[in-house]
């Protein structure tokens, strides 16, 4: 039975890390790099992971200062490192599971994401992020459901929509990657956040995760 994992983005505060260790997802990441979008400090990502037990933890940055994250991969106890597909992993030692996001673009054809990915053979984990650009291309034309599910019989992807580009049922019961990278977002208040549209994502995966 399909059981895919699921990654939580974005997390900077310990109201999101909660709320998805308690849905048991198996990785939250962490934006490590300064002046990259949801960064979080590491002493303020040391005091959420004290607080938070099962998931794994993940460091993300752009993969371009090979010493911040093998500074950070140490600090932090890293159990996993994401960086973007322009990383200069050549320079790279580490011995964790390394995620490596692409984020999806218009001029970016099925021959060259296939490169990306066949070329990047120390890579554990590939997201394609079609959330980011999601409302100035149209996604579907170019790649389409049963080319992903082609894709993601190779390649351990994940994939991150906004669910209008692919839906959740398709993505489950057709495309069904490695896993689905989901994201949490800002506290109304500290410690005030609505879970709503989350709540229903988890609701409709649960029964696929209950194995």
């Amino acid at each position: 039975m399909y059981n895919p994992q699921i990654k939580a983005s974005q997390i900077t505060n310990l109201t999101d890390a909660r709320y998805f260790a308690a849905w048991g997802v198996e990785w939250l990441e962490f934006g490590l790099e300064p002046g990259q979008d949801h960064v979080v400090a590491p002493a303020q990502m040391a005091a959420i992971k004290e607080w938070v037990e099962g998931p794994k933890m993940v460091g993300k940055f752009s993969g371009l200062d090979i010493e911040l994250i093998h500074q950070s991969v140490d600090l932090l106890n890293l159990d996993a490192v994401e960086v973007s597909r322009f990383a200069n992993l050549s320079a790279l030692e580490i011995s964790i599971p390394l995620f490596m996001s692409i984020v999806m673009e218009a001029y970016l054809t099925i021959e060259e994401l296939t490169h990306i990915l066949t070329s990047n053979e120390a890579v554990n984990y590939f997201v394609l992020d079609f959330e980011k650009n999601a409302s100035i291309n149209n996604f579907r034309e170019k790649f389409s459901i049963t080319w992903l599910n082609n894709l993601a019989k190779q390649f351990p992807i994940f994939i991150r929509t906004d669910f209008h580009t692919y839906s959740l049922e398709e993505i489950t019961t057709e495309i069904q990657p490695l896993g689905i990278n989901l994201a949490g977002g800002e506290e109304e208040k500290v410690g005030l956040k609505s879970f709503e549209e989350l709540d229903e994502i988890f609701e409709e995966l649960e029964p696929l995760r209950m194995i």
